[in-house]
């Protein structure tokens, strides 16, 4: 017929063009929110109330649409956690620590993403509001995520238990567990980080070499980012940035990181020191995909390869015997 598109979305040309198409939309319009509302120089309490207004959504919200959607609340020394619940019987938990560079983020502006997480892995979920710098730097995020740790372990001592976060949430994870194996505590089924930040030093060479290509970050941003964090302390210990930690000892690791984001060798140096140490640790490398795409872009097909490498990441490690650190 004249005037009729020569690409049908019925044709398999069709599908991979609107794909393609869908995926490039996605990706520039993440670039150009993320880029815009949080810079490098902004301040970081102006880029956290951003955050909140953007992300934050109502209990009432969610559960008006999801009807069987459950929360509840906990506190352990003076510490908020949250936890939801979106299946009815659930088969394991996870102790998620969210991400925002940590200066921003909480419960309430993950609660959408935690609610899926929560649905795809048939898991009950518990979040923490961890202190967030700068006014509270290192070590106040990891003792929280350890006091944390330490309510779930009571709350849910027999189901098979992961530790997860994201972007800096997942270093933060990964600092958890060398931490928890130093005090030698029993360590979870596995854990699951997504675009994780380990190395507060910035020295992964995908910092520059991925410059152009990651459509948010720069590295003034990561620079300026982790001294809000660091503080006094030094960036080169293995709690700030466990790159740099002995990572022997540890349960099985699930990295996924963006093909073209600036934190792909935190990710890719993490499995690399895990393997060397005898630490199961595999990454799954979202092609040409940016920092945190399965949860900001979670309708990509990109994003639901993800979620299916974390579902059956959970599911084959849900049976393992947790480890116990030194």
């Amino acid at each position: 017929m004249e005037g009729e598109s020569p690409i049908r979305a019925s044709t398999p040309a069709g599908a991979a063009f609107l794909s393609c198409w869908k995926r490039w939309v996605s990706l520039r319009a993440y670039g150009l929110v993320t880029s815009t509302l949080f810079g490098a120089t902004t301040s970081p309490l102006t880029m956290r109330a951003r955050f909140e207004r953007f992300s934050r959504v109502s209990r009432k919200a969610l559960q008006r649409k999801f009807p069987g959607l459950v929360f509840q609340d906990h506190t352990i020394d003076g510490l908020a956690v949250e936890s939801v619940c979106a299946v009815e019987t659930p088969a394991r938990v996870i102790l998620y620590l969210h991400g925002g560079g940590f200066f921003m983020g909480s419960p309430a502006s993950y609660r959408s993403r935690t609610m899926r997480l929560s649905y795809r892995c048939h898991a009950e979920v518990f979040v923490p509001a961890y202190r967030l710098a700068p006014e509270n730097p290192f070590p106040a995020a990891l003792d929280d995520a350890l006091a944390a740790w330490k309510l779930v372990k009571t709350f849910r001592q027999d189901a098979p238990l992961f530790v997860a976060g994201d972007s800096a949430g997942g270093g933060l994870s990964l600092s958890l567990l060398v931490r928890l194996r130093d005090l030698g505590h029993a360590m979870p089924n596995g854990s699951i980080l997504l675009s994780p930040w380990t190395d507060l030093t910035v020295s992964g060479a995908s910092v520059d070499a991925n410059l152009g290509k990651d459509l948010w970050f720069s590295r003034k941003h990561l620079e300026t980012w982790a001294s809000y964090y660091v503080d006094r302390a030094d960036a080169h210990s293995p709690y700030v940035s466990p790159v740099f930690a002995d990572l022997s000892g540890l349960p099985s690791l699930l990295l996924l990181v963006g093909e073209s984001e600036l934190l792909l060798d935190d990710a890719l140096r993490v499995r690399d020191a895990a393997s060397k140490k005898g630490t199961d640790a595999s990454v799954f490398i979202g092609k040409g995909m940016q920092h945190d795409w399965p949860l900001t872009l979670p309708w990509l097909d990109e994003s639901r390869a993800a979620w299916n490498a974390i579902r059956t990441f959970v599911e084959e490690h849900s049976h393992s015997a947790p480890r116990r650190g030194h």
